[in-house]
């Protein structure tokens, strides 16, 4: 009997499907949005990752897919619910929390999973959990790009609203 040891796993160009790249964290202090770029094309999973996020005024925090020709801000298929009850659409991105960031009164942290769908239609579907320190929320969703992901966004609904903590975010993908 022959064992497989995930190390040794190679793709047809030699390389090891499962390896993580973890990219290098930023802050994102007085900002509107933060870009994450220079995605390599053939990654098929991207975890975004997120610490002690808050913005100056109540507006909801999402994430923007993006490829050669910028950022899409529309057509975006995503649902969040909240532990205390209820749930939101959003079609200008896939929702982070859906309360609004507390006019930087809370903090949020959580990850966010993107894993690609449809390779011929470069279509991405979405997952997420995020907690502050009022409740937790879920968020599902999917968006077709007209070209291969090569960036995220993080923003907020609108994108006039800064960042105000000093907080972390990363991505690892593969």
């Amino acid at each position: 009997m022959s064992k497989l040891v995930v190390g040794e796993i190679e793709d047809a160009a030699g390389a090891n499907p499962y390896s993580i790249t973890l990219g290098t964290e930023s802050t994102t202090t007085g900002g509107s949005s933060i870009d994450i770029t220079s995605i390599p094309s053939g990654v098929k999973k991207i975890t975004i990752l997120i610490t002690g996020l808050s913005a100056n005024a109540d507006s909801n925090l999402i994430v923007q897919l993006g490829d050669s020709g910028g950022v899409e801000t529309s057509g975006y298929v995503s649902t969040t619910s909240r532990d205390s009850g209820g749930t939101a659409a959003f079609t200008n991105g896939f929702n982070f929390e859906d309360e609004g960031s507390g006019a930087g009164g809370e903090t949020w942290q959580g990850v966010m999973e993107l894993c690609l769908q449809d390779s011929s239609a470069n279509t991405w579907s979405s997952w997420s959990m995020s907690g502050g320190s009022s409740q937790n929320f879920h968020q599902c969703g999917t968006k077709s790009l007209s070209a291969t992901l090569d960036r995220v966004r993080l923003t907020t609904t609108g994108g006039s609203a800064t960042f105000d903590v000093n907080s972390g975010i990363n991505i690892q993908y593969q």
